[in-house]
């Protein structure tokens, strides 16, 4: 008998769990298009500053480079 309310407990605890789960799926699907938007706009955001750093860092290379060639020849 006792092993029967046991297993009764058991199932109720999976129950409960299995109920939790579907709620936590659900509340994860429903965010997932304010994560994607976001993800966008951080990727937006960093193409942006790629392409307004990029002509800075290239000169910058530039520079490092002629620096290198003095170096070498002194």
């Amino acid at each position: 008998m006792q092993q029967l309310k046991d297993m009764q407990t058991s199932l109720r605890k999976l129950g409960n769990s299995v109920t939790q789960l579907r709620a936590s799926i659900n509340e994860l699907q429903t965010s997932l298009p304010a994560v994607t938007n976001f993800v966008s706009e951080v990727e937006r955001d960093v193409k942006k500053w790629q392409f307004k750093t990029q002509p800075r860092l290239n000169r910058i290379q530039i520079i490092l480079d002629v620096l290198k060639i003095d170096h070498k020849e002194k």
